[in-house]
């Protein structure tokens, strides 16, 4: 089964949210709101997963502009990833314990 994108409800969602160019904070802290909201729903329409889209792409936009993050060699992503997940201080102990 196919589901076809409705232009009707998904301009019935676009005048409910009203998506704009994030400028502010504020409009972030929305954007963000919204962005969950859709995340999390179960069984999205086509017309809430493109509001999705283009909620994630201002979301995106904003951040590149406000948040800019230096480049990261692969190895300290790869460190930071293993710190939050509390990967780094297993394999540390698995050293230990090996040793």
């Amino acid at each position: 089964m196919t589901l076809t994108f409705d232009t009707t409800v998904y301009s019935n969602l676009l005048s409910q949210y009203i998506p704009q160019v994030i400028e502010t904070e504020e409009e972030y802290d929305r954007a963000l709101k919204i962005a969950e909201k859709l995340t999390f729903a179960k069984n999205r329409t086509p017309e809430e997963k493109a509001l999705h889209k283009l909620i994630v792409t201002l979301i995106e936009a904003y951040e590149t502009e406000n948040y800019p993050m230096e480049e990261s060699a692969p190895y300290e992503i790869l460190q930071h990833l293993m710190e939050a997940s509390g990967t780094l201080d297993l394999l540390s102990h698995l050293k230990e314990r090996d040793s």
